[in-house]
């Protein structure tokens, strides 16, 4: 189960569906040496829209996965599909917040939370929610009918922190049997582009 891993890398706001699998990265997780929390500002704009339409944007992760709690997610997936996944991540402790403090105050609580090394001094940060974020939505003020309640997101930073990323809300992953990998399937609303994100790491 190590080699697969449910949650993609985008090929960012070209082909959405377009993914590589498997990333060959370390995870740096709560069972490896790493970061115990890292804060991420950023701001979040709607595939299409103008610099008019971004949006302030906080992820703070406190706690991060290990190898074998994501493992025990992928099964959950593969035998019984995306429902069970997303009531998976529902019962799972929370690992951090999403909060975008100009639509909602509260914020997302996060489930989901892994580190990646992704060499030459870069990390992959992928987080993921039980529930669907849009901020796209909440800024067009209107609802959305989600087939999924599960959202991902995915953040490259530098080794000084900074970098970019992508939100993605109502996912549907695919497994494909033959070649013992996941891909992402559809999506139930059009990706949110993460722009000027800057980290900030911390040891507890």
């Amino acid at each position: 189960m190590n080699a697969r891993r449910i949650f993609l890398i985008a090929a960012m706001l070209v082909v959405m569906l377009s993914v590589t699998l498997n990333t060959p990265a370390r995870p740096v997780s709560q069972d490896q040496e790493g970061p115990s929390t890292v804060t991420f500002n950023m701001t979040a704009q709607h595939v299409g829209t103008g610099p008019g339409g971004q949006t302030p944007v906080i992820i703070q992760v406190t706690r991060w996965n290990s190898s074998d709690e994501r493992d025990a997610l992928e099964e959950i997936f593969i035998a019984d599909g995306m429902q069970a996944l997303a009531q998976a991540l529902r019962d799972a402790p929370e690992v951090g917040f999403i909060r975008a403090p100009s639509i909602q105050a509260t914020g997302w609580r996060l489930r989901y939370a892994m580190m990646y090394d992704g060499g030459n001094g870069k990390r992959i940060i992928r987080v993921a929610t039980d529930r669907p974020i849009s901020f796209a939505e909440a800024m067009q003020r209107r609802r959305a009918t989600w087939d999924f309640n599960v959202t991902l997101i995915e953040l490259v930073v530098d080794e000084d922190g900074n970098g970019e990323g992508t939100l993605m809300a109502g996912v549907e992953f695919a497994y494909d049997q033959t070649n013992d990998t996941f891909g992402l399937k559809s999506l139930s609303s059009q990706p949110v582009r993460l722009n000027n994100v800057r980290a900030t790491f911390s040891q507890n």
